[in-house]
Parts: structure tokens; C-alpha cells; sequence
């Protein structure tokens, strides 16, 4: 079975066969992105359960230990694929270029590959919003392998000098590089004392990922999205 995307592919990468770590994947689309990543014989990815469209025959999809997540295994003889939808925009990062290392809130999650380990790094009670009840919860990816986000919408990368301040509205972060120190705004950053617009305060060095408005289409989708820490961790 072969599928074909309606919309041009944006974004391609092949693998390179003698990396374990490394995946062959196509972003397709310009506003609701499609992610196929190709699965090697016997290799598996984690993905976001609800985000999962289709996959080639030979693909079998098993308990991840969250009712919100799935494993990827292609048991078949050859190359297989599973597409994801994104709601919104795909991000690839290879945590080879990031040195090995990641943060992402938890709701922008969208799948990650084989080498990576993700665990809870934070949570921020006080930057709650409608798509974010129990606050900004970040998640940390680190290893060698794929990191994909889904975001809602466009995506812009910053980067951050040494000491650097960025004040941005919780809601719009979509990745941080592991440098990068959040903090709680203060009126001394010039943000109003109740802090009605959620207003995080980014610290550098590092990259910043914002997105250009809050992420719900993938945690609407789950009807219930994970309010436990994910943890992930397999080669």
C-alpha cells in the first residue's frame, strides 16, 4: 500500500543507515501538518496515540503505559510507515545538532524516536490557561535520536544571548533549549502583579521556539490529555 499526501512536502530527511538513532521522515503540508516517519525492520518510535492516521502493513501499535501514548513497532520484512497528524505545525529536532538535549511543554509533544530518553523536567503551577490546566509542564528529551513536536500554528526560532531576558506568554512556548532558565515574571519585569497573561520570564543562553498561539488541537483530540508525568525511555 503506498500513500500519497494532497499537500507538497516541506520538510524531508533520509536517514543515514549506519546512524541506529537516525530516522527517514516527510513533513507534508502548510497549515495542518502531516509527519510520516519510515520505520526500519524491527525498529520502533513513541507517538501521541490520538495523532496516529495510519500506518503501512507490518506496523503494530502497543501500550506505551499511558493511555495517551502508543509504540510504533514495525515487525514486518521491510520499510514501513506511520503518518501522524499534527493539528498544526511538525517540528524536527535531532538532539545530535542540540547537544543531546531538549525542553518541551508537555502538550507539544508529537513522537519521538529511537536513542531518546523523555522525562518530567518541570511544572509551573501558576502558568495555567484554557489549554493548560494543571500549568506549563516541561518536558525533557535527551539522547542521540528524533524529537517531533506538534504545534498549533506557525513557529518562530529566537535565540538567546548569555543573561539575556525574554518575557513571553506561557502559552506560546512550543521548545526551549536545555540552557535556557525559566522563571517566574515579577512586576520588576514589568509584568502586572496577578499576571493575567500567564507571562513566563526565559533566561539565556539558548533557543527558543515560540508558537503563535496555544496548542489544543492534539490534547482536544484525545478527549483527556495526560495529566500524569510521560516518561519515556527505550533504544
Amino acid at each position: 500500500m503506498t500513500f500519497h499526501s494532497i499537500a507538497d512536502t516541506v520538510h524531508e530527511h533520509t536517514a543515514d543507515e549506519s546512524d541506529t538513532s537516525d530516522l527517514s521522515f516527510a513533513v507534508s503540508g502548510q497549515f495542518n501538518q502531516q509527519l510520516a516517519v519510515t520505520l526500519r525492520s524491527g525498529r520502533r518510535m513513541v507517538c501521541w496515540a490520538s495523532s496516529v492516521i495510519a500506518h503501512d502493513n507490518g506496523v503494530i501499535l502497543e501500550d506505551a503505559g499511558n493511555k495517551a501514548l502508543v509504540i510504533a513497532s514495525n515487525v514486518g520484512e521491510g520499510d514501513a510507515r506511520v503518518i501522524q497528524s499534527s493539528g498544526g505545525s511538525v517540528g524536527a529536532f535531532d538532539l545530535k545538532q542540540l547537544a543531546g538535549r531538549i525542553l518541551l511543554p508537555q502538550e507539544n509533544f508529537l513522537a519521538v524516536g529511537p536513542g531518546v530518553r523523555l522525562r518530567p523536567y518541570s511544572q509551573i503551577k501558576s502558568l495555567k490557561s484554557a489549554d493548560r490546566p494543571d500549568g506549563l509542564v516541561l518536558l525533557q528529551a535527551d539522547g542521540e535520536g528524533w524529537v517531533f513536536i506538534a504545534a498549533s500554528s506557525e513557529v518562530s526560532h529566537m535565540k538567546l544571548g548569555i543573561g539575556e531576558i525574554l518575557a513571553v506568554r506561557g502559552s506560546a512556548i512550543a521548545a526551549l533549549g536545555a540552557t535556557v532558565v525559566i522563571e517566574r515574571a515579577t512586576e520588576a519585569h514589568g509584568v502586572a502583579a496577578d499576571n493575567k497573561l500567564n507571562v513566563a520570564i526565559l533566561r539565556g543562553p539558548g533557543n527558543v521556539w515560540l508558537q503563535q498561539t496555544p496548542t489544543t488541537a492534539i490534547a482536544a483530540d484525545s478527549g483527556d490529555g495526560p495529566r500524569s508525568p510521560i516518561v519515556i525511555s527505550f533504544n
